[in-house]
């Protein structure tokens, strides 16, 4: 009985394997949102909102553009 693949073939599939496993592995125990100091979800929650609050007060509204001709 013949081996359905080559040895080159097998070499290729288990590398490709063993790099998959690899990223998958790396995927799963690296935290890329890590910071030095450490914030619970509610301090970057209120964190995230306060940034949305300033950005909506620094774009002009329609009427106070109209006020300012």
């Amino acid at each position: 009985m013949e081996l359905p693949f080559t040895n080159l073939e097998i070499a290729f599939i288990l590398i490709a394997f063993v790099v998959f496993s690899l990223f998958s592995l790396a995927s799963v125990y690296s935290e890329p949102n890590a910071k030095k100091e450490e914030e619970s979800p509610y301090e970057e929650c209120f964190k995230m909102k306060s940034v949305r609050k300033t950005k909506q007060k620094a774009i002009p509204s329609v009427s106070s553009v109209k006020e300012a001709q």
